[in-house]
């Protein structure tokens, strides 16, 4: 038998103070957290996919959201690859295949975790969250069209300024 101890603050703890069992408490959620482990089978995912899917369960978390470009950028350090690489390798797949879903948003594109064992258990944390994956049926664009809007913001923060009078920037 092992004895732990954990200092909770804040919503943790007064969720914590509201159960019968403290004790009982802990274990199921190590219980959970050990199931969630070991669920955690990537059917069908590359070797990258695996290392990107595993990555974004740790560093982003399920049903969390943050940018595309963030995620690829890191993901591109990680796997050592270039950004169309990752693109095209890893999270294209990953969102054809559920694993992760893309939001356009006014400002950037966001990445929403799925859970690895597409249980419905996803826990939407952030604004929006929820319809990230909703296509046409909420209010957001299809896939494609949101692969196709990501691309041309790219296309646009790559080009070079301008002047009107066609004069040199």
């Amino acid at each position: 038998m092992t004895d732990a101890r954990a200092r909770l603050s804040g919503e943790l703890a007064e969720w914590y103070e509201e159960r019968e069992s403290g004790s009982e408490t802990v274990r199921d959620a190590l219980r959970l957290l050990m199931a969630r482990e070991e669920a955690r089978e990537f059917e069908g995912l590359s070797d990258d996919q695996e290392v990107a899917e595993s990555w974004l369960l740790e560093n982003v978390g399920i049903g969390n959201n943050t940018t595309l470009s963030w995620v690829e950028n890191r993901l591109a350090q990680q796997l050592s690859l270039d950004m169309e690489q990752i693109r095209m390798q890893v999270t294209k797949p990953l969102n054809q295949q559920g694993y992760i879903s893309v939001k356009p948003r006014r400002e950037s594109v966001d990445v929403v975790v799925q859970s690895p064992t597409g249980d419905g258990s996803d826990v939407a944390t952030s604004e929006g969250a929820e319809d990230a994956s909703s296509g046409r049926g909420g209010r957001g664009l299809s896939e494609a069209e949101a692969e196709v809007l990501a691309e041309a913001r790219e296309r646009l923060a790559d080009a070079e300024p301008a002047r009107a009078d066609g004069g040199d920037a």
